[in-house]
């Protein structure tokens, strides 16, 4: 079964889609912004203190880094027309600032947390769709469809030689009190003042 938010809650292999670039924020007239957005508490709450600047207030792949993509990137938000599964920013410090400069062209890969029972794949192997890069600013995004929970791996060089490389020990992507997948925005958690930021 396929949740909402694009990920499944089966034990099963579902085809994925990668998000390759950033659709628009707003239909037609949709927002009274110039730059097409209007910032959401939530997305504000993320980084505290900091205003986003207007080439990070426009539309595209490099905007609002830090920032919780979901806020907006959902069902019923600004750009429900490009709804991400999975979305967040990698900075190469922990205590990074939104604004400050992201780490570019670091892997972000969504593995399998436990075998198929069917042996189609097995624990700790790549997701289809599930190798998404960092762009300039540091944001990743996906649309694909994953088998939660997930674990995620970040990495920089190649994925037999990484340069560097950090495995998540939390298993994201499915609610333990529901049990329904989520959407999974690395950004709701790891920003504010609680955590440190996605970092390599």
């Amino acid at each position: 079964m396929i949740s909402r938010s694009g990920f499944s809650r089966a034990r099963r292999h579902v085809p994925a889609a990668f998000g390759a670039a950033c659709l628009a924020l707003c239909g037609l007239g949709g927002c009274n912004n110039p730059t097409g957005l209007e910032l959401t508490a939530e997305a504000i709450a993320s980084c505290p203190g900091e205003e986003a600047t207007p080439d990070q207030t426009a539309a595209g792949p490099t905007m609002l880094p830090g920032r919780v993509c979901g806020a907006c990137h959902r069902s019923g938000g600004q750009a429900q027309n490009s709804p991400w599964t999975l979305a967040g920013t990698i900075y190469p410090d922990g205590a990074a600032k939104c604004n400050s400069t992201g780490l570019a062209g670091a892997t972000i890969q969504v593995l399998y947390t436990a075998d198929d029972p069917m042996g189609r794949y097995r624990k700790n192997d790549v997701q289809p769709g599930g190798n998404i890069k960092s762009n300039e600013a540091g944001n990743f995004y996906s649309t694909g469809f994953f088998v939660t929970p997930i674990r995620i791996r970040v990495f920089t060089g190649t994925s037999e030689l990484p340069t560097k490389e950090m495995f998540m020990t939390t298993l994201v992507g499915l609610d333990p009190v529901t049990n329904q997948s989520v959407r999974v925005d690395c950004n709701t958690c790891h920003g504010g003042t609680a955590t440190p930021r996605v970092y390599l």
